[in-house]
């Protein structure tokens, strides 16, 4: 179990890590969708409710290949301004869908070789997703928004329902798993994992909070959301948690409470020009 948690703990603070890195120095192209605003958390919020009974409701299969579609098209998202060839991203991608696959149906879905691919993989969209919607313009007012309403729907789907606890049994061991895990024991009688949503969350705000209040904020953010995951992770060891923990019940609160402090100390939060002319990127990078 040791080994599990430093696992997952690593590929957590990577994650983080990446995401902050890659938004200092690319410039993501953007689908025309217009400006990150309220009423796309909304959109968003209600997709979270609907899409898990959507999951349960699906042949496996077929969950499987609408998981796989959207990591295409995120995946590819991510790496146009790294690679600035179409024939050079769709290699990647088609690399990464590939190993993903045969991972799973070579080596069983809850082996080390899948986790280890599988993992990989959901780190390179999550830094595509929360650099596509940080970049987009999504304020940290919004972010801590959506952190609330997260913190209610994990408590609530999680502890209260059995809605995660089905989900992830479903999920479990189908290529492009949205879950970070790695296995327990040799034997794979079990593994430990943290959701890809608790990821996005963690390496998004770091980002919006930057922008808004600049690189203190940011940083500040960065550790905190990364000391309150390794908590959660060590939790196991501790014997204090048993089963699915919603995760964003630590995030969730962590998140309003820095924006409501920077809130205070600095006023309103920077626009994207604005940060951009405060702190110019290391390198704008761009494919047209």
């Amino acid at each position: 179990m040791h080994l599990a948690i430093l696992v997952i703990f690593a590929h957590a603070a990577l994650t983080v890590l990446l995401s902050w890195l890659y938004f200092r120095r690319y410039a993501i192209q953007r689908p025309p969708i217009g400006v990150f605003n309220l009423w796309d958390i909304v959109y968003m919020l209600s997709g979270i409710i609907l899409v898990p009974y959507l999951y349960l409701v699906l042949p496996r299969w077929l969950v499987a290949g609408l998981l796989g579609l959207g990591l295409l098209s995120l995946v590819y998202f991510l790496l146009e301004p790294i690679l600035r060839s179409r024939l050079g991203i769709w290699l990647v991608i088609i690399i990464c869908l590939g190993l993903d696959v045969g991972a799973a149906l070579r080596f069983g879905g809850q082996s080390v070789v899948f986790f280890a691919v599988n993992n990989v993989v959901q780190v390179m969209v999550v830094i595509g997703v929360t650099n596509l919607w940080a970049q987009s313009g999504l304020k940290a007012r919004d972010a801590a928004i959506l952190g609330v309403a997260l913190t209610g729907y994990d408590f609530l789907f999680t502890s209260v329902l059995t809605i995660m606890t089905d989900l992830f049994n479903r999920l479990a061991g189908l290529p492009f798993t949205p879950l970070v895990g790695w296995p327990i024991g040799a034997d794979g009688g079990g593994w430990l994992a943290i959701g890809l949503g608790d990821l996005l969350l963690a390496a998004v705000f770091p980002l919006v909070m930057r922008k808004a209040y600049g690189r203190r904020a940011g940083i500040t953010a960065l550790v905190i959301g990364l000391g309150a995951m390794g908590v959660v992770v060590v939790l196991p060891i501790l014997g204090i948690l048993q089963g699915i923990f919603p995760v964003m019940v630590v995030l969730g609160p962590l998140m309003v409470l820095q924006y409501l402090y920077w809130r205070r100390q600095r006023g309103p939060e920077r626009t994207t020009w604005a940060y951009l002319q405060a702190e110019p990127m290391w390198q704008v990078a761009s494919s047209r």
